[in-house]
């Protein structure tokens, strides 16, 4: 029997994680436009910073932090940098990618405390009330001390720069503790393990802005708005 239009099977909703961070910051006008693009996205020329995520992780996950990896990748992305063979964007890509390497350096001290692991190289999407979230632990971050038997996971965030002003810092705030708690969701729904997880090692690495944001201990209301906001966004995807 042939299936009819109204029987095929609903597509479901999808959002990146920094789509939906930045949708639970955003104005109600600014949210339709959001799941809007993200229901008919317009495919990216490149993806930026896809080669810098790698020796970041590497250099991460090295007890010793050594630098190697950066200073290898580094040195592939002058030689971009300076070849006329490739388009502007592909250029000015590799320049923006040495900036985040210098970048993730100048954090050493503020990630000194954490211990981290890679992450597994096949991750499920996390879903939430019918939303597909794409967000994919980049590192796992193995606890110390008091923190010892207990398991985190990293998101890194790469992103141009939105501004210093005081309300583009408080929403980047929002984003980056939004994204922490999705990562913790991720690691319970999507990643086995026996540790237990703790809020304090879940995080994400803001890379531009030398930041880390560490899911809130007391995250229940956060996780509530996520939920509500995945709700939300499953029940208007067929009208934006």
């Amino acid at each position: 029997m042939a299936t009819t239009p109204s029987a095929r099977r609903r597509p479901t909703p999808r959002m990146s994680v920094n789509d939906l961070a930045r949708y639970m910051v955003s104005s109600d006008t600014a949210r339709i436009g959001i799941v809007s693009r993200a229901k008919t996205p317009s495919p990216p020329p490149i993806i930026r910073y896809k080669d810098a995520r790698g020796p970041i992780c590497e250099f991460l996950a090295d007890a010793g932090r050594r630098v190697n990896p950066l200073v290898e990748a580094e040195r592939m992305f002058q030689q971009r940098a300076e070849d006329p063979s490739l388009s502007a964007l592909k250029q000015d890509d590799a320049i923006q990618s040495i900036e985040v390497l210098h970048a993730i350096q100048r954090m050493a001290n503020r990630l000194a405390n954490f211990d981290f692991e890679r992450a597994p190289h096949s991750q499920s999407k996390l879903h939430i009330n019918g939303v597909e979230i794409s967000v994919r632990a980049d590192l796992l971050v193995m606890g110390r001390g008091r923190n010892e038997g207990k398991i985190g996971a990293a998101v890194l965030r790469m992103t141009q720069d939105d501004g210093q002003n005081e309300g583009a810092i408080s929403r980047r705030r929002d984003m980056g503790l939004y994204v922490a708690t999705l990562a913790r969701m991720h690691l319970e729904q999507n990643i086995n393990t026996n540790l237990e997880i703790s809020n304090q090692l879940c995080m994400s690495i803001d890379v531009q802005h030398g930041e880390a944001f560490i899911a809130p201990n007391a995250n229940a209301r956060r996780i509530s708005n996520l939920e509500s906001a995945c709700r939300m966004i499953a029940a208007i995807w067929d009208s934006v």
